[in-house]
């Protein structure tokens, strides 16, 4: 089953997919530090490093070869959709959301598949594209693709946490092919303590409290070199919390920011926040300092820490600057996220022999 990997990244949908029986026979990523990433991890794998826009139909057979495609997958980049981001549209008559900047992407997605006719696409997105212009984008984009004959459209947000990631991570995925089937989601694997089935949800401690004490003798596990005030402040937050301003004594609550504007620590949710052994991580974020507090350790999450809470194994080695580790991390698909999908599109095709292609 042959494969094409768009927005590659570090390569969490690459591993997914290679993972669930694909023959990955291209991949693309526009970031240079980001490509050299994946290109250690999976050397057999052809990488273009280049803007999808340059990946013209002449690009793509210098490496399909006039092979039959039976998946397109990956993830545009989502800074329009995010619901952390700007992503008000124009309400006015006649807009055309592929006109938007931060939405062309997509429509390059789009273009690949319709040049390359897979039997199945997957794409992967934040849950704020589903509601993006009162949900009318979304339902552009799927009228895209079923003028291409992808009639068979499933889309739906998923949680991380029901796949065995411990992670409570919420994306779009889409899935869509041309071979008439009713595509069926996999089910859930993982449960919630609530929820009174077992197994539960896989927790931070799960994941990665034996990498205390192993600092700097594993690639990307090396911390962060805090502040003294910002490591005693980690200090005042207790397990699976938020900072308390409250709590902090005076010497500790004065501002180091030059742009504070209240000479005072603000709080910011995905700063100062220590997650719960016990619990399944919140969202990995991708930024320099963005990524939460150790649950007993007074530092924020190595870029290791984050990859395994993401699913990578300690194998998949990232490289750059602490921050553009950090950012491929966090912009990462959880390889087992996405991996019982990729299966299930495997088997579909698998038993394909039967359905109109």
């Amino acid at each position: 089953m042959n494969a094409i990997d768009l927005f590659s990244g570090a390569g969490g949908l690459t591993r997914a997919t290679s993972d669930s029986g694909f023959n990955i026979v291209l991949s693309n990523e526009v970031n240079p530090v980001f490509a050299k990433t994946h290109h250690f991890n999976f050397p057999d794998i052809p990488i273009v490093t280049d803007d999808i826009n340059n990946l013209t139909k002449e690009v793509i057979n210098e490496y399909v070869k006039g092979q039959e495609i039976d998946l397109v997958e990956g993830g545009p980049p989502c800074q329009g959709f995010s619901i952390f981001g700007k992503r008000r549209f124009v309400n006015t008559q006649g807009y055309d959301p592929k006109q938007d900047p931060r939405n062309f992407l997509v429509y390059q997605y789009i273009r690949v598949v319709k040049e390359t006719r897979p039997k199945f696409f997957f794409m992967e997105n934040v849950k704020g594209f589903t509601n993006l212009d009162n949900g009318l984008f979304v339902e552009n984009v799927k009228k895209e693709f079923e003028k291409l004959g992808y009639s068979n459209i499933w889309c739906a947000i998923v949680c991380a946490a029901d796949y065995g990631v411990p992670q409570e991570r919420y994306r779009m995925f889409m899935i869509g092919n041309r071979l008439g089937i009713d595509f069926i989601p996999p089910e859930p694997t993982h449960f919630s303590v609530e929820s009174g089935k077992l197994p539960t949800y896989r927790t931070v401690g799960d994941a990665i409290m034996d990498l205390v004490g192993k600092e700097n003798e594993i690639p990307n596990h090396v911390p962060l070199q805090h502040k003294p005030i910002v490591a005693a402040r980690y200090g005042y937050i207790k397990e699976g919390c938020k900072l308390n301003l409250d709590d902090l004594p005076p010497e500790l609550a004065v501002a180091t920011r030059r742009d504070s504007k209240t000479g005072k620590v603000s709080n910011y949710s995905h700063v100062y926040k220590r997650l719960d052994r016990n619990k399944p991580s919140t969202t990995m974020v991708p930024g320099h300092n963005a990524f939460p507090v150790h649950p007993t350790l007074n530092r924020t999450l190595t870029a290791r820490e984050a990859a395994r809470i993401q699913t990578f194994p300690d194998t998949h080695e990232f490289f750059g600057t602490r921050q553009e580790q950090c950012i491929q991390v966090g912009n990462a698909v959880p390889p087992k996220m996405a991996e019982p999908f990729l299966r299930k599109i495997y088997q579909y095709l698998e038993e394909g022999a039967d359905y109109e292609s």
